[in-house]
């Protein structure tokens, strides 16, 4: 088994990797595969931690010596804590999908995480996605402005939670000015609806 240092070290060198990427598309594919590489090292790692007295490995990451190694390799690669943050959920996101490839159901179970694989549940609300979007498409008398609002329902679905987030600086700034202003029209086009669906029952 490699040690913990060695997996250590490979994982300061791949949050290292990670920090000097751009936006562009080849970078941000380079992104991800540096993503399921971290989540492998981490992983590994958490074999090296006992998360009890019988000498189960910790598997979820939760005791005080973890993460201060995590904590330490974050910093060796040169992350403040702020700026580790996105790149923690982004990579946390590899792990989970890690764990059920490697643990078994009784195991994740124990662990108080959902059996099913993230990529499953991602995949069975694409479909159903798809399912609403085409019943839409043919369903003859929907209004324009309901198929809107599917499609910019479809729309955000498709927007990966790594990519954002990885997303640091100016970035992270441009992204929850758009999100305030997303919320803004969402809760405004809800009060019209209530508005709508309240005029409809007193008539």
């Amino acid at each position: 088994m490699t040690t913990k240092d060695d997996l250590g070290d490979a994982l300061t060198k791949s949050l290292r990797a990670i920090r000097r990427l751009g936006d562009d598309r080849g970078d941000r594919e380079r992104r991800t595969r540096l993503y399921r590489e971290a989540a492998g090292l981490i992983l590994d790692l958490r074999e090296h931690f006992r998360a009890n007295e019988k000498g189960d490995p910790d598997w979820a990451g939760r005791t005080p010596a973890y993460r201060a190694f995590i904590r330490e390799r974050y910093s060796e690669a040169g992350y403040r804590r702020e700026e580790a943050k996105p790149i923690q959920t982004a990579i946390g996101y590899h792990v989970s999908v890690l764990m059920r490839e490697r643990l078994t159901p009784e195991e994740i179970e124990d662990l108080g995480l959902r059996t099913e694989d993230v990529t499953a549940r991602v995949r069975d609300r694409r479909k159903v996605q798809s399912a609403m979007l085409a019943t839409l498409d043919t369903t003859e008398g929907t209004p324009d402005a309901v198929r809107s609002l599917a499609g910019a329902l479809a729309v955000l679905r498709r927007i990966a939670p790594d990519d954002l987030a990885a997303l640091d600086g100016a970035a992270v700034a441009q992204a929850r000015a758009v999100l305030t202003r997303l919320t803004d029209r969402v809760a405004e086009l809800s009060r019209l609806a209530a508005a709508a669906s309240d005029a409809g029952v007193t008539k």
